[in-house]
């Protein structure tokens, strides 16, 4: 129900929009930045000094995005997007500077969620 009342509010902001850009599942995978389709005379750009954190060491990060690859969840742009997973995986802590009044604020919530996810699945494969 409050998905249909979402995505009606935005089919209205953006009538050609599909609502359910903002309000669908992800999957974590594997893909290099050179094969990601984007419009013609779009730049990408990787911001790894963007956040006021320390680097977790590259066994860690690769342990981290390994453990939630080909997982789907749920995409929330103020609660899980694609940064709070990136600087998850790279500082240990979900942060998104996306979100004008969270700059480099820690999201305790997606933090935990992740690391409760990461724990459960160590103690299965043991």
């Amino acid at each position: 129900m409050v998905q249909r009342t979402c995505r009606s509010f935005l089919h209205q902001l953006a009538p050609k929009s599909n609502g359910d850009r903002v309000l669908r599942k992800t999957t974590i995978c594997k893909q290099r930045i050179t094969e990601i389709k984007v419009p013609a005379g779009t730049r990408i750009r990787v911001n790894n000094n963007k956040h006021n954190l320390v680097p977790s060491p590259q066994e860690v990060m690769m342990n981290r995005w390994e453990t939630f690859l080909h997982q789907e969840f749920n995409y929330d742009l103020v609660n899980f997007n694609s940064e709070h997973f990136a600087t998850f995986v790279r500082y240990g802590h979900a942060v998104c500077n996306q979100i004008p009044f969270k700059k480099n604020d820690t999201h305790g919530d997606t933090t935990q969620t992740l690391e409760l996810i990461m724990q459960q699945r160590m103690e299965t494969e043991i």
